[in-house]
């Protein structure tokens, strides 16, 4: 098999995996709920899965090599991501749905239907922070480290003028827009949790890629922001 179809094969087997984990996250949500019919349900998991679907067709047609590079795992991961990694998948892809089900099912408060539609534009939003860095930058893996193998340089286009990690700022806005959506406390706390996580990753991940990424100072004194505009 040559190069180009091995790529195009893991590509295909990296979108699978998370096709998967949508599909658990969708059957954890029901099996806690009881029903299918719910409204707030029914809203988040429709916004779910047409996002990443388009996600999943703009990466398979011009970014299979992204794809197949998020997709493997490699030695030089840092050791606090190996930690902090799968305590994010945990949470954001199964732990968050089984709270929303149990919500509806034990009918917990909920926020108004206001908050669900201001949730509804968010998550849009959050969308075109997920697909627009991977898009934009071929180094984007999903775990934590400098990437010698493949000569990685600093990337300083299209979202990275804004903040040195969009990427992060697209899953603080998707998890704001789940707690909002669903709207009980349980899952406001727990998208506080990722929210949290996420703070601790960039913070770790900026500080290594400072140290150990040539070019990196140079344009975080440009970019002066991590995650949120003229906040931090």
């Amino acid at each position: 098999m040559d190069q180009h179809k091995t790529v195009k094969k893991s590509a295909a087997r990296y979108l699978l995996i998370l096709f998967l984990q949508r599909i658990i996250g969708l059957v954890l949500f029901i099996a806690a709920s009881g029903t299918v019919k719910s409204m707030r349900g029914i809203v988040y998991f429709s916004l779910y899965f047409l996002i990443s679907i388009t996600a999943a067709m703009i990466m398979y047609r011009g970014h299979q090599e992204t794809l197949n590079e998020r997709g493997k795992k490699h030695k030089n991961t840092k050791s606090w991501d190996k930690v902090l990694l799968p305590v994010y998948v945990l949470l954001a892809y199964y732990g968050i749905y089984i709270l929303a089900g149990l919500g509806i099912r034990f009918l917990w408060p909920q926020l108004s239907e206001a908050w669900m539609y201001a949730g509804i534009v968010l998550y849009l939003i959050s969308g075109i922070f997920t697909v627009w860095p991977v898009v934009e930058n071929k180094y984007f893996e999903s775990t934590s480290r400098i990437q010698s193998n493949r000569g990685q340089t600093v990337v300083s286009t299209g979202p990275y003028r804004i903040v040195r990690h969009p990427g992060y700022l697209g899953i603080l806005i998707w998890a704001a827009s789940t707690a909002m959506i669903f709207g009980t406390l349980a899952v406001c706390l727990i998208s506080a949790v990722i929210i949290a996580i996420i703070g601790v990753r960039t913070y770790l991940e900026d500080t290594m890629l400072k140290k150990e990424l040539p070019g990196y100072i140079d344009y975080a004194s440009k970019v002066k922001y991590r995650l949120i505009p003229y906040v931090w």
